[in-house]
């Protein structure tokens, strides 16, 4: 099965809802602001980063300010200056504006600026861990997609769904891969009323399973031909 988490979106909406409609669906979904909200390190992390963008935004506001007291002082002072003056005072404000221009770029961008940067490390080892843990769910559940819930176009889900605590409670875990597994057990067990089992947990219990079949398919044969004899 091919786990995939993403946002619930229209555009994605209009090509789900033929698959809805030809076999029952199993869809969970993830409240990711939720899960960040909880996650003590990520308020910390967060917090020194809104300083960071408080600083530049005073920095940006300063070099604002500057270029504003330059040009009414340029306005002022025009009928006492010379033309070329003037042009070199005017080439000096332009050249302080581009280069605003450029560190709002640089702290700011939409794609490679600073925040975004900085932002994205911060969320990305989380989303990472989400999407490992969801994926352990989706198959112990069977679902055919786990959704984000953040700009979701859904009026309306049902809370049975939702596995965002099961989600953000495994988040808090030891990273201990025999204590996850157990942790993961009792979790799903409580929340969603199922065990947790392991790949080479599943894998053993389909070997018992064939092995079952065919004793029982050797027995029913042996009963066959002492019939016949």
């Amino acid at each position: 099965m091919n786990i995939k988490v993403f946002s619930i979106s229209l555009f994605f909406l209009s090509f789900l809802q033929p698959l809805l409609a030809q076999k029952a669906t199993r869809i969970a979904y993830v409240d990711m602001n939720y899960i960040l909200a909880n996650m003590d390190e990520y308020k910390v992390a967060s917090e020194q980063l809104a300083q960071k963008v408080a600083q530049w935004e005073q920095e940006i506001a300063q070099k604002q300010a500057e270029i504003n007291t330059r040009r009414e002082k340029l306005e002022a002072e025009k009928p006492l200056l010379t033309p070329e003056t003037i042009k070199d005072k005017e080439e000096e404000i332009q050249v302080l504006t581009q280069n605003l221009e450029d560190y709002k770029q640089k702290r700011f961008g939409a794609e490679t600026g600073d925040y975004i940067t900085q932002r994205w490390r911060l969320v990305q080892p989380i989303q990472d861990q989400v999407f490992n843990i969801t994926q352990e769910i989706a198959k112990t559940r069977k679902f055919d997609y786990i959704l984000t819930s953040e700009d979701a176009a859904a009026i309306y889900a049902d809370e049975k769904n939702d596995i965002t605590k099961v989600v953000l409670r495994l988040l808090k875990r030891k990273d201990n891969a025999e204590d996850r597994n157990k942790e993961i057990s009792t979790l799903l067990k409580e929340n969603l009323g199922v065990d947790y089992k392991t790949e080479k947990q599943r894998k053993q219990e389909k070997i018992k399973e064939e092995k079952a079949k065919t004793e029982k398919k050797t027995e029913a044969r042996k009963v066959r031909n002492e019939r016949t004899r």
